[in-house]
């Protein structure tokens, strides 16, 4: 993913993705971030091949109604956590 600089912003000039890189039996080998790393890994294995994935979009957010419950069908306040026992530290 790089970033150009322009009227004084920085712009996405890619979506998020990375690399797939596979066998020539055409089994996953790995996944690289850069196109760096692809390409020292097929001039290792000169018979391997790539693929740009790019990720999926983020969701957005959804409103979700809700009800508000009488109080004795709420679940009570449980306090599980020991108050703390231990001594201050005197590092003089």
């Amino acid at each position: 993913m790089g970033l150009a600089l322009r009227d004084n912003a920085l712009k996405k000039t890619d979506l998020p993705h990375y690399y797939e890189v596979k066998t020539f039996e055409g089994k996953r080998y790995c996944h690289c971030g850069s196109i760096l790393d692809v390409e020292k890994i097929l001039s290792l294995y000169p018979d391997f091949t790539y693929q740009k994935i790019y990720l999926p979009e983020t969701p957005r957010t959804v409103n979700v109604q809700h009800i508000r419950l009488e109080d004795d069908l709420q679940i009570a306040e449980q306090k599980i956590l020991q108050e703390p026992q231990q001594k201050p530290l005197d590092l003089i």
